[in-house]
Parts: structure tokens; sequence; C-alpha cells
């Protein structure tokens, strides 16, 4: 599948009839096989654009087609993504967390006990903490030696 990737811009769209002709798949007619290619169409312009611009950019799957972010959108976008990301691992770990661990063989027990600690350490890490802690003065316990500030 060689694709012109030459026209693409920040801000840019490539509207589903254009991904269907490239691709050579109609949506309405195999959707499943459709939605793999799209996402393979994603990739090779996101491949593109980061050697383009030497960075990553954010390339979103919106109505059958794809939407190439600018940075305010991007920048709107990704934050966005990621407490979804977090939010789906918090419902994952509460599951795991429900796994009645009778029913599992001692080497399912322990490789469990092991996600749950670790994935529990890992969203711990993740709550928001207080930016500023404040460190109280301390005195100084040990004498000083005359003639040393």
């Amino acid at each position: 599948m060689e694709i012109d990737f030459e026209g693409i811009e920040l801000g840019g769209e490539i509207p589903q009839v254009l991904c269907e002709t490239h691709l050579t798949i109609r949506q309405q007619e195999q959707p499943e096989r459709y939605a793999l290619a799209l996402l393979k169409l994603l990739q090779g312009v996101r491949k593109y654009l980061k050697t383009r611009h030497g960075r990553e950019i954010t390339v979103r799957a919106v109505k059958h087609g794809l939407l190439i972010l600018d940075d305010r959108e991007a920048a709107a976008y990704n934050p966005k993504r990621y407490a979804d990301g977090l939010r789906i691992a918090r419902r994952a770990h509460r599951r795991l967390m429900a796994v009645d661990v009778t029913k599992l063989t001692p080497e399912e027990r322990t490789k469990h006990g092991k996600a749950v600690e670790r994935q529990g350490t890992q969203l711990l890490m993740m709550r928001d903490k207080p930016k500023d802690i404040p460190v109280p003065a301390v005195k100084r316990a040990t004498p000083k030696l005359f003639g040393q500030t």
C-alpha cells in the first residue's frame, strides 16, 4: 500500500473517502477489515510525520477517517486520553482485587499476588500528591567547635 503523504499537514484531515480509496476497502462492506487497515494507515501517517517533523505527532481515527492534530488540539486531546487510561487501569485493578484466590493454583496465587502488589504500587505513585511539602527547620543537635560557623 503505497500512499503519498506529502500533502498531509498539521491540523489536516484524511477523509473516509480518501482512506477507502487508498486502502481499496469500503467501510460499509467490510467494517472489521477496514478498521484494521485504517489503524495500519494511521501508524504509517504517524511514522511519516515523525520523520518529517522530528517529533511525535498525534493522529486520531475519527468517523472512519484520520485527523492530524495540530499542537493546540494535541495539547487538549492527550491529557484526556491519559486520564482515560488511568481510569481504565483503576477499574482493571479493582477487578483484579475481586478475584477469588481460593480457586487459583499456588503458582497462580503467587502471580496474582505479585500483580496486585505491582499494580497497587503503580496506582498509588500516580495519585495526586501535594506540590509543596513543607520542610521544617532543623536545629543542630551536635555541638559546634569554636571558631566554626
